[in-house]
């Protein structure tokens, strides 16, 4: 709700709200193509942080000043003349120049305790003098000082009702020659103001032609930057496809280094086993042949057992 100070900037479209430090800070408030000046020059704009749409801050800030200066501190008048310092200080134009100056000079100004009405008038002067200088922008006080159609009517200016009654009346031998100069007035200022209209459809339609330029570079922007996202999806998708073939190669390789370190392991329990088995193989061997030894042994002492049971029987039979 902090709509008396410079210290939030919004936007004109959809009305988001930023914090001037922050717009500052992120670059947001910038010099930008003018909308309303002549080709080619720049103005200091406030960029929406919600939809990108360039708002002129010099117009912001001076109707700021315009409907609040006077009910400002001294405090408030230098913390809001220190935003407009900062935010017209990279400014490129001659107004947002010319501001950022005035804004310094006030400034040191109330550091030295000069007087708060005189710095307002200041203030205040500037804006109506640059105000001047582009016709159409009219500030509210002058637009309340000028005479409406309803005032110049009833003053009898220029085709009223009442200024042929009131000229007759005070000249009533020339009514002729003073209807016809009150026709005369008439015409002219319908004339005028068939002119004047002209000239309004004329300054609208040239107000509309850069708006239709900004749509059409936005509607660009945006096509830009989808072909930009599109070509960044193109390569996303062949990294991943990139990456999946590698991963699918490393894969495949550690499989077939898990197969060899297996079959490495298996190996070697065979070669364990079969070492084993040779040793017992070993075993059995040694254990026949010490058998088979025993056997023969045995058999050659009953061998000799027997002849000598015969040479004794013979013995005892003589």
């Amino acid at each position: 709700m902090a709509s008396n100070t410079c210290s939030w900037v919004g936007c004109d479209v959809c009305l988001h709200w930023c914090h001037a430090d922050c717009g500052l800070r992120e670059s947001h408030i910038r010099n930008g193509q003018s909308a309303t000046g002549p080709k080619g020059t720049t103005e200091m704009q406030f960029y929406c942080v919600a939809c990108d749409h360039p708002s002129e801050m010099f117009g912001f800030v001076k109707e700021v000043f315009q409907n609040f200066v006077k009910e400002w501190t001294a405090e408030n008048l230098s913390r809001e003349l220190e935003y407009v310092r900062r935010i017209f200080c990279a400014s490129e134009d001659v107004r947002g120049k010319q501001l950022h100056e005035i804004a310094l000079r006030m400034l040191s100004k109330l550091a030295n305790r000069a007087d708060l009405q005189e710095v307002q008038n200041h203030v205040m002067n500037f804006f109506t003098e640059t105000n001047s200088d582009r016709p159409g922008n009219i500030p509210i006080e002058f637009r309340k000082e000028l005479p409406t159609k309803n005032q110049e009517d009833s003053n009898g200016i220029a085709g009223s009702s009442l200024g042929a009654g009131w000229l007759k009346s005070i000249y009533p031998d020339k009514a002729p020659q003073l209807e016809n100069s009150v026709k005369l007035l008439s015409d002219f200022d319908s004339n005028r103001n068939d002119k004047y209209t002209v000239e309004m459809d004329l300054r609208k339609n040239a107000r509309k032609e850069p708006v239709f330029d900004e749509l059409e570079s936005i509607v660009r922007i945006k096509q830009a930057e989808a072909k930009m996202f599109q070509a960044r999806a193109e390569d996303a998708r062949r990294e991943s496809e990139a990456l999946k073939r590698i991963a699918v190669t490393k894969g495949e390789r550690i499989e077939e280094e898990y197969s060899n370190r297996i079959a490495k392991l298996r190996l070697a329990e065979a070669e364990e086993m079969r070492k084993q088995k040779v040793d017992e193989l070993q075993a059995l061997e040694r254990g026949y042949q010490e058998y088979f030894n025993m056997k023969m042994r045995m058999e050659t002492d009953i061998k000799d057992l027997l002849l000598k049971m015969e040479a004794t029987r013979r013995n005892l039979a003589t």
